[in-house]
């Protein structure tokens, strides 16, 4: 039969050895072994199950808020309008706590309320006429309250301060102006309040200074002068230019250090002598006042020194009459004189003289001419200043001797009836041995020409 068959093939499977067995109980080991991963992860399927409780806890509470919504969409939309409101005055309010005025207003504000400052070179500078040229704005700054009382606005949700230079320009000076402006923020937008406070102006000088009012101040400069001390018996400068005229001769500007330098030349001319008093002066510009001052001042040598260059030349005379103790000798009336100045120092003049000397006896009456008359030709003479009051100049000069006599020169620049007169008188001494009643006597005679004398072209 069959089945016995493979019940007795079973039971000698079953009789094999040990050594056959053994293995088989070690695949039972292992495949028992290999099962317990399976029985410790069966956490697993317990997470994907709380997952999914919360996923549908999640979708009910959607599906229960879509829902509310749709029963009260008309309170949603509103909510939603009114949080986006909020969010937008909120941003607007924190963009104003920062919000200033812009430097575009500011900088037309400024131009509008700061005018342009006046301007007066006093004494020295130039009169001058200013335009505004740029605005600096160097600071803007918010606050909560205005900086004064009176500058407060109803209603204003802030305030703002700006700090700004003004820069004008004009033809010899500029000058920057600072100043303070004040806003309030009304409405949303910024007004100007109050006038501009801590206004200050600081000049700079772009020329030197006015010429012709250095000119017409000139005696102020001789003061100033005078105060470094006039030397004992001399006259003050400011008394002795006092109706001089006075001339820029240089002027260097020095923009950089704010200085003018000028060399100056006042000069006293008379009719027949002159001063001339060459100072050199320097003016500062100060920042402050727009002005020039003196700095110093400082005088040439020579100063209150008389120059007699204006009687230089050759002076040709005419005869005018003659003075003597007796009858006359005209002899000079045709001959004439020519006087030649040729140096003039502060005191004297010296040069050269042609004429007449009358060197003899009175003749028996008047004559043209007489034996002893001596031609003088370019005969040397120096000749003192004696005189220089009212303006004359008389001067005095003894000429060479001579073996038959003397003369002596005596010039006049300037009489009182005449203060553009010029004469000369030559006067001729004579020396003999004369009689009275028969006795001998020593005399001097005299001849004095009496000449009006014209300077040459």
């Amino acid at each position: 039969m069959d089945t016995p068959e493979t019940d007795k093939s079973a039971g000698e499977k079953s009789a094999s050895s040990p050594e056959e067995t053994q293995p088989t109980v070690r695949r039972a080991l292992v495949d028992e072994t290999s099962a317990r991963p399976t029985t410790q992860m069966e956490p697993a399927p317990r997470l994907r199950d709380v997952t999914g409780t919360f996923g549908d806890y999640v979708r009910g509470r959607r599906e229960a808020l879509a829902s509310f919504t749709r029963r009260h969409r008309a309170a949603t939309v509103l909510l939603a309008v009114l949080a986006v409101v909020a969010v937008a005055a909120l941003a607007i309010a924190f963009a104003q706590a920062g919000r200033v005025p812009s430097g575009e207003l500011i900088d037309a504000d400024a131009r509008e309320r700061l005018s342009a400052p006046a301007y007066s070179g006093g004494t020295f500078g130039h009169d001058d006429a200013l335009v505004a040229r740029v605005v600096d704005v160097r600071r803007i700054s918010r606050s909560g309250s205005a900086s004064e009382g009176d500058n407060a606005q109803f209603g204003a949700s802030g305030y703002a301060s700006a700090e700004v230079v003004v820069s004008y320009t004009g033809s010899y000076v500029s000058a920057d102006q600072g100043a303070t402006l004040e806003y309030a923020l009304l409405d949303g937008s910024w007004v100007d309040v109050g006038g501009a406070r801590d206004v200050e102006v600081a000049w700079r000088a772009s020329a030197g200074v006015d010429q012709e009012k250095v000119v017409r101040n000139a005696h102020l400069l001789l003061k100033r002068a005078d105060e470094q001390g006039v030397p004992e018996g001399e006259q003050p400068l400011a008394e002795l230019y006092a109706n001089a005229t006075a001339e820029v001769s240089d002027e260097h500007f020095d923009e950089d250090a704010q200085t003018d330098t000028l060399t100056l030349t006042c000069t006293r001319g008379e009719a027949f002598s002159s001063y001339a008093c060459t100072m050199t002066v320097t003016f500062a510009f100060r920042q402050a006042s727009g002005q020039w001052e003196v700095e110093s001042v400082s005088v040439a040598d020579g100063a209150r020194e008389r120059s007699l260059d204006a009687l230089l030349g050759t002076w040709t005379g005419t005869f005018q009459s003659q003075d003597t103790d007796g009858e006359k000798c005209l002899a000079a009336r045709d001959a004439g004189m020519t006087v030649v100045v040729s140096e003039a120092g502060t005191d004297e003049i010296s040069g050269t003289i042609s004429g007449v000397a009358h060197y003899h006896e009175h003749p028996n009456k008047d004559a043209t001419d007489c034996e002893g008359d001596l031609v003088l030709e370019d005969v040397p003479f120096t000749a003192k200043l004696v005189e220089s009051e009212g303006g004359i100049l008389a001067f005095e000069a003894k000429l060479p001797e001579d073996v038959d006599g003397s003369a002596t020169l005596a010039l006049s620049f300037g009489t009182e009836d005449d203060p553009s007169a010029v004469t000369a008188r030559l006067t001729s001494s004579y020396q003999h041995t004369g009689s009275i009643l028969f006795f001998p006597v020593d005399e001097t005679l005299t001849y004095t020409d009496l000449f009006s004398l014209r300077k040459n072209a």
